[in-house]
């Protein structure tokens, strides 16, 4: 698996100590069921609307970002794959520049693996993993029981939830 599950407390962590698209970024798959809220500064990207272009255009927007989160309803199908999708997409880009002709850095190695992930959440959120090769690697997460969760412990604070609504989660 080449993304982990982030849990609501690390996510507001993340929140309430880091700075949106500088630190991380948070990516909602949602499509009609945007409605009724958001995490404040997500970056709208439907799952319905999803080509090979917008996912090369979200990696592109993403690249400088350490940490990219994504979520929809409750995480179970569309953040998962949306999630799947462009951390392939951006070990893809990783591969491609890796195999570009010019000069290697000093120390570059060649058996590097490009696909290697965290096996748990990084303690400290805001530093980007070090590959093997020495590239900054992202970090994919998707936030577990997506925004269904979210909102029902955090839809009282506007600085984690805007637009709720409540009568569409009642």
């Amino acid at each position: 698996m080449n993304y982990q599950f982030l849990n609501a407390d690390q996510l507001e962590q993340l929140v309430r100590k880091g700075q949106q698209g500088k630190d991380y970024a948070v990516v909602d798959v949602r499509d009609d069921d945007y409605r009724g809220g958001n995490l404040p500064g997500a970056i709208r990207a439907p799952s319905e609307q999803r080509t090979e272009q917008s996912v090369q255009d979200l990696v592109q927007q993403l690249k400088d970002v350490p940490t990219v989160i994504f979520h929809c309803t409750l995480s179970q199908v569309r953040g998962p794959k949306a999630a799947r999708i462009y951390a392939d997409a951006v070990s893809k880009a990783h591969a491609q520049q890796q195999h570009q002709p010019g000069p290697r850095p000093v120390g570059d190695s060649l058996g590097a693996s490009a696909s290697a992930r965290p096996a748990d959440f990084s303690p400290n959120p805001f530093a980007q993993q070090q590959r093997t090769d020495g590239a900054d690697q992202q970090q994919v997460y998707v936030l577990r029981d997506g925004f269904a969760g979210w909102q029902a412990l955090h839809r009282n604070d506007p600085a984690l939830v805007e637009n709720f609504d409540a009568t569409i989660w009642s």
